[in-house]
């Protein structure tokens, strides 16, 4: 436990996300288009980020289900929740801006 805030105790984690490409050579599937409704960043320290990732609606859990379960499986630590109603959040880090910029473009966008 790093002793920071309960987002990094929760999920501080040293190993980097595995990128794109190598879960496609591991046989797995990317997600379709899963661009959110929303997305949150936030600096946490030591430039390392949170990020929200949010979807509406029957689609939108789905999309978020999907976004979470790769996340997952690729080694970033993500939380999904329910948010006022119809909203689902994807919650993962804090992680490194390259790692950030993996995860996003990789298994978000």
């Amino acid at each position: 436990m790093s002793g920071g805030s309960p987002l990094e105790d929760e999920f501080d984690s040293a190993k980097p996300p595995a990128e794109p490409d190598e879960l496609r050579e591991a046989g797995r599937d990317l997600p379709g288009p899963t661009r959110p409704d929303k997305i949150s960043i936030w600096p946490v320290e030591r430039d390392r980020f949170g990020i929200d990732v949010l979807y509406h609606g029957t689609t939108g859990f789905r999309r978020a289900d999907q976004v979470q379960r790769q996340l997952e499986d690729s080694g970033v630590a993500a939380m999904l929740r329910q948010e006022h109603g119809d909203g689902w959040i994807v919650r993962f880090g804090p992680v490194e801006r390259g790692q950030m910029l993996t995860v996003l473009n990789g298994f978000v966008w």
